[in-house]
């Protein structure tokens, strides 16, 4: 069963109120002592983070006593939090600030995503920007949303006046043509020289955070993104939002997406037969 309108909406406040109290306060503001690195130089974590993971989590907990939640934060202090996914009947997945590097750097490509999975399948899944106030969101089987703020509305809290806009790929077929968003530098050793020399194919390659990749792909404004980590935090909303919009997610083996999977590559493709090209580009 998908959420009501009225839960979707208190989820939709809580993560505003996160990115518009905590977050934005925190943007470009932040000293040295108030970032910590994680498993390397490129994977950090601010006190904004664990303030905003740790706000998300006491609304909903008081909101939605009966539901389990999965932080990105909680799931550095204890792996084993991420078992709840699969295990719960109503599990949240939280990614306080998806893109910390940029946010810690002043670089304004980050998010805050949300994911309500109901026995292990994604219900609901929502792409917040904090800078701009506005937010991309989807329920299974109901179509992918982007929900816009006037110039006025933004920051303030208050229910926009525009409705949303419904999301729809036109896929592009020639691969030549095609904008993606790949990290080339995660990868290491012969496969990051095999997989830079790949990217040179297309017209331009980016590196977006899972957030604003989800994000601009939704809005037509890039065509594909290949995955190199998969995080339930960084995908379990994109991949809902992406395939109501029509777009195929699938792990670069050929894989179905589940909200439990830890490892693998995630390929996001505008349709099927840019998803097999594709795939066979980047596996040959």
């Amino acid at each position: 069963m998908n959420l009501d309108k009225p839960t979707q909406e208190r989820l939709i406040s809580i993560v505003r109120r996160a990115g518009q109290e905590i977050v934005m306060p925190n943007f470009r503001q932040l000293s040295a002592t108030d970032v910590e690195t994680k498993s390397s130089l490129t994977d950090l974590v601010t006190i904004a983070d664990k303030a905003s993971e740790a706000f998300i989590t006491k609304e909903i907990q008081a909101a939605f006593p009966d539901w389990e939640i999965v932080g990105e934060e909680a799931v550095a202090e204890d792996p084993s939090t991420t078992d709840k996914i699969g295990t719960s009947d109503t599990c949240v997945i939280i990614d306080p600030i998806d893109g910390t590097w940029n946010y810690a750097h002043g670089l304004s490509e980050f998010g805050i995503i949300l994911a309500v999975v109901v026995k292990g399948v994604t219900r609901f899944g929502l792409l917040y920007d904090p800078v701009n106030d506005d937010w991309i969101y989807a329920n299974l089987s109901e179509g992918a949303f982007f929900q816009r703020t006037a110039m006025n509305e933004k920051g303030k809290h208050q229910t926009p006046k525009q409705s949303p806009r419904a999301l729809s790929f036109t896929a592009e077929p020639d691969l030549e043509k095609l904008i993606g968003i790949m990290s080339v530098n995660s990868y290491t050793g012969q496969k990051k020289q095999n997989f830079a020399l790949k990217a040179s194919r297309f017209v331009r390659m980016n590196n977006l955070p899972s957030c604003p990749a989800y994000r601009q792909i939704a809005q037509g404004h890039f065509h594909f993104s290949l995955t190199y980590k998969m995080l339930p935090w960084d995908h379990a909303a994109g991949v809902l939002v992406h395939t109501e919009a029509g777009g195929i997610c699938r792990t670069l083996d050929g894989q179905e997406y589940s909200p439990t999977m830890l490892d693998g590559e995630m390929l996001a493709a505008q349709s099927e037969q840019q998803w097999q090209e594709l795939a066979e580009w980047f596996r040959r």
